[in-house]
């Protein structure tokens, strides 16, 4: 287990500040720029979108939300160490909202390679520059990946990284995603789980600005991508 670790500075460095979340909108955050913010045409965030049936998941960890509440569910593998500094924040974030559920939904090819992942829990992992590994969320296998082929409905199939935010009666109001490089506390993920719970209206970002009819070549190309829903490149 890690020792001498101070969690209220690294929850402090991990979270914005969520005494007034209303406040993060698309112009006070610093290099969010249009690849990396969520727009209120994103597919999936009219209202149509609801939980996806869950019963096929096998939790190594937890179980399943419980109706009627929000919920996040943020998508990980084993594999994927730079993304488990995502997994340590938003396990932060749960320990700063904590009527949030968080279901984590495994990627890995195997349930023993999901089960493994129990084992670094309390951990450091000095390589990913984490003092001590933490996952305070449910975490579960996808049996053959119906529940990432599910979210595959409304753009590319969710990898590590990965986060829905749902509102207490199922219905998806929010995605981001988050890398190593790119983490909560500069995204709004954070901040709409705040106002969903405390039951404010979301921040909305509006639709994605059109693009320049005078665009050059190459980013016309970009534009063209942004259609095939390539993570940071348009919708996801």
């Amino acid at each position: 287990m890690a020792a001498n670790v101070d969690h209220a500075a690294i929850s402090k460095m991990a979270l914005p500040d969520l005494t007034a979340p209303e406040k993060a909108t698309l112009a006070s955050k610093t290099g969010l720029t249009e690849d990396k913010a969520t727009y209120s045409d994103a597919r999936g965030l009219d209202g149509s979108f609801k939980m996806p049936d869950l019963s096929t998941l096998q939790f190594v960890k937890g179980e399943a939300p419980a109706a009627g509440k929000p919920t996040a569910v943020m998508f990980w593998g084993k594999y994927a160490k730079g993304d488990y500094r995502t997994m340590v924040h938003v396990s932060y974030l749960m320990r700063a909202l904590p009527e949030l559920q968080v279901l984590g939904v495994s990627c890995d090819a195997a349930k023993e390679d999901c089960e493994a992942m129990l084992k670094k829990n309390g951990t450091a992992m000095p390589t990913q520059s984490i003092d001590e590994l933490i996952f305070d969320m449910s975490l579960a296998f996808d049996e053959g990946r119906k529940v990432k082929e599910a979210f595959g409905a409304i753009g590319k199939a969710p990898a590590p990284g990965f986060l829905f935010l749902f509102d207490k009666n199922g219905v998806l109001v929010w995605k981001e995603v988050f890398t190593s490089s790119w983490m909560l506390k500069q995204g709004q993920f954070a901040e709409q789980c705040a106002l969903l719970l405390a039951g404010k209206p979301l921040i909305d970002n509006g639709a994605r600005p059109a693009a320049d009819d005078e665009d050059d070549e190459g980013e016309e190309i970009a534009a063209d991508l942004g259609e095939l829903d390539i993570p940071g490149v348009g919708d996801y």
